[in-house]
């Protein structure tokens, strides 16, 4: 999930309707579409200092899955120190996905990023409106997909093998070899991993390759992707997984898989 540091969308307004006040925001999980009113039975807690999930009706049928947010705790100056803060940010980040995809087990869902305010209710319900056509393109496009991630990280099998190795001379020739395939990745090892994830890509409706860092010492060829799959088609997606898993690994590459998830990837496209 991408992070970034929050702003308050709207200014508070006076007398505006729900439960913010000038000093409570209204924080935004995500949207929820559903001809029933979303259960809240069991969601899990909010964001740390925030209020209880709740539900804000701002279109027919489409929901937004909001909370509390006293402005002590969520003003940009407080939530920079957060920012600052790997466990708080990570503690922030996981509760916010937990909610979203508590929502996601039973229903379309667009996420929101962490850390998404509004000035109060009606600020957003107002601006959430104003983009009703544009959201409903959404849900149409997101309705019955789900998201899965990718990772293959090569040369796994030979790293291992030189941490094994008891002669020393062979134990560095292997380590050099592996310097030397991290700072450049041998053109056949590129072909192997990019041919996988985009054979995987024959079988998804979208996919958006992920950035990784480059290779260099210490670090090996890294490459992945995110993949929006129709839920229905879960079953074949996870079977070809496997299928490109073993062929990768016969290389000595580990395929590592992640989800189903909410289409975190995929909200703006």
């Amino acid at each position: 999930m991408a992070h970034r540091r929050s702003s308050i969308v709207d200014r508070p307004s006076s007398g505006a309707p729900g439960p913010a006040t000038a000093n409570t925001a209204t924080y935004v999980y995500c949207l929820v579409q559903s001809s029933r009113t979303p259960s809240l039975r069991g969601v899990p807690d909010s964001v740390p200092g925030a209020g209880t999930p709740r539900l804000l009706s701002f279109d027919r049928g489409t929901y937004a899955v909001v909370a509390d947010a006293p402005l002590d705790r969520f003003s940009s100056d407080a939530l920079q120190k957060d920012l600052e803060d790997v466990e708080s940010i990570s503690r922030h980040a996981l509760a916010h996905a937990s909610v979203v995809e508590f929502f996601f087990r039973s229903a379309p869902v667009i996420p929101l990023k962490l850390f998404t305010l509004f000035s109060s209710d009606e600020a957003a319900s107002r601006q959430l409106g104003r983009r009703r056509a544009a959201l409903q393109r959404m849900f149409a496009r997101l309705r019955g997909r789900e998201e899965w991630g990718v990772r293959v990280v090569a040369g796994e099998r030979e790293a291992e093998s030189a941490r094994t190795l008891e002669s020393g001379r062979d134990y560095l020739q292997v380590k050099k070899r592996l310097h030397e395939q991290a700072a450049a990745p041998p053109r056949p090892i590129v072909r192997a991993v990019n041919g996988a994830l985009a054979s995987l890509g024959k079988a998804a409706v979208k996919t958006r390759k992920e950035a990784f860092p480059p290779p260099g010492a210490g670090r090996p060829y890294v490459a992945g992707a995110s993949f929006l799959v129709k839920a229905g088609r879960r079953a074949a997606w996870k079977t070809l997984v496997a299928r490109t898993a073993a062929s990768l690994a016969k290389g000595g590459h580990r395929l590592e898989l992640s989800g189903p998830w909410p289409p975190y990837h995929f909200v703006s496209r």
